[in-house]
């Protein structure tokens, strides 16, 4: 049999009485996805409704869950996840086929640095790890949002108002959740 060949029982009872069902083969493993894992959120990902899903840490330990109508699932995480550990997720359909995959935990915050301000106009510069959101927070409490580029290089508009010996900083969020 191969995938989407049909099968079909019929059941008789001593009656006469038959029922008929037709099922379609299903011989396709699902997809999966893991979202990028930090040491302590949850480990979250998508696959096909319905399938079983069994995440085994580097420990040895496992978590399992059932993927939810639109294909979400998430485990705990156990909270001991190094950065450079690997963890390990396999996908279970109801017809048996499955899918491992591996991923690597992320537990470095991304480094980001601001460039030197010379005056109040020149828009504030810097540069952190490539196609990151990028937080820029000023001494009066506003902030700016932009994405670094494809070379980590990121910039932000000067408000106009910073005075010599105003502190800005900025933050750089990773697609783990780490924030630097």
């Amino acid at each position: 049999l191969e995938d989407g060949d049909e099968v079909e029982v019929i059941a008789k009872d001593p009656a006469g009485n038959e029922t008929t069902v037709k099922e379609p083969v299903d011989g396709i493993p699902p997809i999966i996805t893991v979202d990028p894992i930090n040491p302590k959120d949850p480990i979250t990902g998508t696959t096909e409704p319905g399938t079983d899903v069994t995440v085994k840490f580097p420990d040895g330990t496992t978590a399992t869950t059932v993927a939810d109508s639109k294909g979400n699932w998430s485990v705990p995480n156990p909270g001991d996840l190094e950065d450079g550990d690997e963890v390990e997720v396999i996908a279970k359909d109801p017809a048996g086929n499955e899918t491992t995959v591996k991923e690597p935990v992320d537990g470095k915050p991304p480094i980001i640095d601001i460039d030197p301000i010379d005056d109040a106009k020149d828009a504030i510069t810097g540069t952190t790890e490539p196609n990151l959101n990028v937080v820029v927070k000023f001494p009066n409490g506003t902030t700016l949002t932009t994405v670094s580029d494809a070379q980590g290089k990121w910039s932000v508009p000067n408000p106009g108002n910073l005075k010599d010996g105003d502190e800005v900083t900025a933050t750089a969020k990773d697609p783990a959740g780490n924030e630097g």
